[in-house]
């Protein structure tokens, strides 16, 4: 696609840019990924909230933005599997189909992601420590600008609403988010995907 000829031109065209790859199996991609990372499949929450609590732990919070802009809520959790209400699964759950949610505070976020540790994130997720490390530090520099992309395998996920609210965590931790040469972006949808963003390189 053209918008990936773009990120590989401006690779390769500076130095100073780091293309980081994260998947469940090597592909393509990987020929241009500065660190590649192949982690065990559903265990990619885990390196989210990982990141986050690196970004906390380092003080690499943009207080500034957090303070003006982000309101932290708390989802409900065990909510099934979108699945018709009689499957097993589906009645074992405790909040089937539940999109409810409640404040929460900072140090109650910071509590929960404390426990993804470095150590536990790579043995949960396959994935070396130090590839670990080089990602979180991406995001936790704020000198480094960082665009965030994922299609439909992401989005996808058994816990896919999930797994986009964590990037955006990362992106609104950090405020790196709505300036040019940040923000996280979903390529998907027939405008935003077929249409405009992977097959022309452009943002409708």
């Amino acid at each position: 696609p053209i918008l990936w000829s773009r990120i590989t031109n401006r690779r390769l065209s500076n130095q100073n840019v780091t293309v980081a790859v994260l998947s469940t199996y090597q592909h393509r991609s990987f020929e241009l990924a500065d660190n590649g990372i192949i982690f065990t499949p559903q265990s990619d929450l885990v390196i989210l909230n990982y990141i986050a609590n690196y970004i906390i732990q380092n003080n690499a919070i943009n207080q500034d933005f957090f303070s003006k802009h982000v309101n932290l809520r708390k989802g409900a959790t065990d909510i099934g599997y979108g699945l018709r209400p009689t499957h097993p699964l589906e009645k074992a759950a405790k909040n089937p189909g539940s999109d409810a949610s409640e404040p929460m505070s900072f140090e109650d976020y910071k509590a929960f992601v404390a426990e993804y540790t470095l150590e536990k994130t790579a043995e949960m997720t396959g994935v070396p420590k130090d590839q670990l490390e080089q990602l979180a530090q991406l995001y936790a520099d704020p000198n480094k600008k960082v665009i965030s992309y994922w299609t439909m395998g992401f989005n996808q996920h058994t816990r896919g609403v999930w797994a986009n609210n964590l990037v955006y965590n990362l992106h609104l931790l950090t405020g790196k988010i709505s300036q040019p040469g940040c923000g996280p972006f979903s390529l998907t949808g027939q405008p935003s995907a077929c249409g405009t963003a992977r097959e022309v390189g452009t943002f409708a």
